[in-house]
């Protein structure tokens, strides 16, 4: 009786540890879609992350030209910035969002002034061309 508990227990501390595998975080590493809504209408950007841990790098691809970003992601939580010129100043874009699967939604924080919502979708991967 005594190991019947124990190997019930055993499986079932094995079923929990899968299935808490199974919902942890996907890595948001890779290239991302990302639109910015702004007063002067959205803004698509293109985010490429590298992810090491906890700490969050990589690019912010513009139309106004590309810029690095840098920040963290703690559990479901996106937090990055970057900075750009705006009519001559320095303006720091934080950005902070809740990732869902290959989805992100959140705020962006135009240098503290304001605030707006952006959202994003990974991109998919590029299927190889057959001949």
């Amino acid at each position: 009786m005594k190991r019947v508990f124990i190997t019930s227990i055993f499986a079932i501390g094995l079923f929990l540890l899968a299935a808490a595998a199974t919902s942890a975080q996907t890595s948001v590493a890779g290239e991302w879609d990302a639109t910015m809504s702004t007063p002067g209408g959205p803004i698509p950007i293109k985010l490429i992350f590298k992810v090491d841990g906890e700490k969050l790098t990589g690019t912010a691809k513009r139309a106004r030209g590309d810029v690095p970003l840098q920040g963290t992601v703690k559990g479901d939580v996106i937090n990055f910035s970057y900075n750009v010129d705006y009519n001559g100043n320095q303006l720091t874009l934080g950005f902070i969002g809740k990732v869902t699967g290959d989805t992100i939604a959140g705020t962006v924080s135009f240098g503290g002034q304001a605030e707006d919502d952006w959202g994003a979708k990974r991109t998919p991967a590029e299927k190889p061309k057959s001949n």
